[in-house]
Formats: structure tokens, sequence, C-alpha cells
């Protein structure tokens, strides 16, 4: 079952509080889009799994996604993306999994409430909601919308909806996540919330969209982000996405343009078979990667990429393997392509 009343809403933080206490704690945060007094936010600080209560955590302080320019244009106030054409790849909608919003192995795994500074979820959302605050940031909201109809109205769920087992598995799917973003006069930062019971990888669907692969034993955000085991990261991204010619010098979509191509770097020690693999675009269109590709140990190799066009104006580019699971993936806007002359390379 979807989560009911999906979407995001534009408008400005005024006030906040934590309530640390209960079953699940929450940020209580109150923000006013200018149209009907104000509303709550309320954002869990701590999971209501039982046996496993920690977040996993992403935000990123120079937030850059082709999703900033969609964002902007959107009228102040709440803007419904449950069932409309946004929740898909390079729509509104947010996706964890799909989306790469965040490179995964930057979240970490918190706490909800330990003594001492820096080192817990409360710790590190408070000097941002402070932030954004005192500076007037306009904050882009996601989650499911409430109206008790009394005056008590707002947005939750505003964390990841998917890769949920029993009780929660009733609020998976895909292109319905929650987090928010945040703009500033000057750039862009950006928070993602999770739970570190949940599944990294999910069914696409439309059969269990957002379940977790497997169903049972499935790697959970904790495994993935676990200190102690060592290699688990490298594992599940054994070649990452290194750089991208998204804009060849020449003209475009004639037979004597240069092709666009997708840079891939072996990050092990061994060759890995890329037979079946494919590179995939923000539409979904993809370039499935011949029967004989293989990177060296430690290499790196180009690929073109003529059945899979990388947008000018901004896009995902997704590496998956031939179980169709992503193994990376990378984001890019219009103003990267600018900078770098139609090349654009990713910190790894």
């Amino acid at each position: 079952m979807p989560v009911k009343k999906y979407g995001v809403w534009k408008a400005k933080p005024v006030s906040y509080i934590f309530q640390k206490n209960g079953k699940t704690p929450h940020l209580e945060l109150k923000f006013s889009d200018g149209q009907s007094g104000q509303a709550l936010a309320a954002i869990n600080i701590k999971s209501g799994t039982k046996n496993q209560s920690q977040l996993v955590y992403w935000s990123d302080e120079d937030f850059k996604h082709p999703i900033v320019n969609q964002l902007e244009d959107l009228d102040t106030g709440f803007t419904l993306l449950q069932g409309t054409d946004e929740q898909k790849l390079g729509g509104l909608a947010l996706d964890y999994i799909r989306g790469n919003l965040f490179q995964r192995q930057n979240g970490k795994i918190l706490s909800h409430n330990i003594p001492g500074p820096n080192n817990d979820i409360i710790d590190s959302l408070q000097p941002i909601v402070d932030k954004s605050i005192s500076r007037k940031a306009t904050i882009y909201l996601y989650g499911s919308r409430f109206d008790n109809g009394n005056g008590n109205k707002g947005i939750h769920e505003v964390h990841i909806n998917q890769g949920n087992t029993d009780p929660y598995q009733n609020e998976n799917g895909v292109f319905q996540d929650g987090g928010f973003i945040l703009h500033f006069n000057d750039h862009w930062e950006a928070v993602f919330i999770g739970f570190a019971s949940q599944a990294i990888h999910t069914e696409d669907g439309p059969l269990d969209p957002g379940f977790p692969i497997p169903r049972e034993d499935f790697l959970t955000w904790k495994d993935f982000l676990d200190p102690v085991i060592t290699d688990i990261e490298v594992q599940e991204s054994p070649v990452v996405i290194s750089q991208a010619l998204v804009n060849p010098p020449g003209p475009d979509n004639q037979p004597e343009s240069n092709p666009e191509t997708v840079s891939l770097k072996n990050r092990t020690a061994k060759a890995v078979d890329l037979s079946r693999w494919k590179i995939r675009n923000k539409d979904g269109q993809f370039e499935e990667l011949r029967s004989d590709s293989t990177l060296s140990a430690k290499g790196s190799k180009v690929f073109e990429v003529p059945f899979c066009p990388l947008s000018n104006q901004g896009g995902l580019i997704t590496l998956l393997n031939e179980q169709g699971l992503r193994v990376h993936g990378v984001s890019y806007t219009k103003a990267q392509v600018m900078q770098g002359g139609g090349v654009v390379s990713f910190n790894l």
C-alpha cells in the first residue's frame, strides 16, 4: 500500500522542539507556507522497530542534484505527488535507492539521545535546523500530509518508506520516500533519514514494489554501514562511475558526432565480469554492456552509451549488475556540465 497523500511541502521553517521520550521520539518542526497558519513536520529521531531503534542518516551541505531546478519552480504550499507522473525516475518524488540522491557509504548509523556532544541524531539535526531558521531558508519537506480537521495539520513519514518488513511492510513502495531539502540564498542542503533495519535493495515492481530483496536475510543499512565489516561496501559497489562525457564536442545527433561515454573504475584487486550489466539514465533508458566486457583489477574503462543518452540539462547515471541491482549511482546538474566543458567527474 503506498504512503497516503505523499507529496512535498514548500515553506519556511519557524521553530522546533525535540520530543525525546515515548515509543517513537520526533523532531517537531513548525513551518509556515504563508497561506493558512503554521503546520507541523513530525520527523523521526528513533525507529519503532523492535530490537533495532537506530536510524541511518545522510546530510549534504552542498547538495547538487537536478531535482533542485524542479523544486525551485514549485508554488509555495503542499504539492501532491502520489499517483502522479512525478513518481518515476527524473520526477519530483524521492527514492533513496533509485534517485542517486547521495553516496550510500556516506551514511551514519545513529541513536537518538546519547549523552555527550556530536554522537547522536539530535546533535546532527540541531545545527542544520537552527541554520535554516536563522537564515530564513526555504524548506522542501517530503512525506505524507495529515490534517485532523481541528487545525492540527502537517506532514509525517519524513523518512525512507521502503525496505520494511512486518509490521511496516504495508508502507513499502517506490518513489515515495521522505526527507527534507533546504534552499539558502547561495546553495542547497539536504537531509535524508532511514531506519537501520531497512533493506538497501528493494523490488522495482510492479509486483511488491519497495519490498526487500531477498525477502529474508537481506542486507540492511546497519550491515552496510557497520564499521566492523570493512569490506561490505566494496563488495556491494566493486565498480563505480568515475566520469561521464555528457556533451561531446561537435553537433548533437549527427552521424559524425562524437559519442557520449561513461567511465567505470574497478575498486577491487580482481577482474570484474560486466556481462549483462547496464548503465541507466534518468529516463530509464539503458545501455547493456557487451558479453565480453571485463574490467581488470584496479582498472578503468570508457564505455560508449548510444542507447542511454545523457542530458546536458542534468541527470542521473546508474550502474546495475546482471541481477538488476544497483551497484553505484551518481547525479549531475546542468551547471556541472557547463563548468567541465561537457565532462563531469564524480568524487568516489
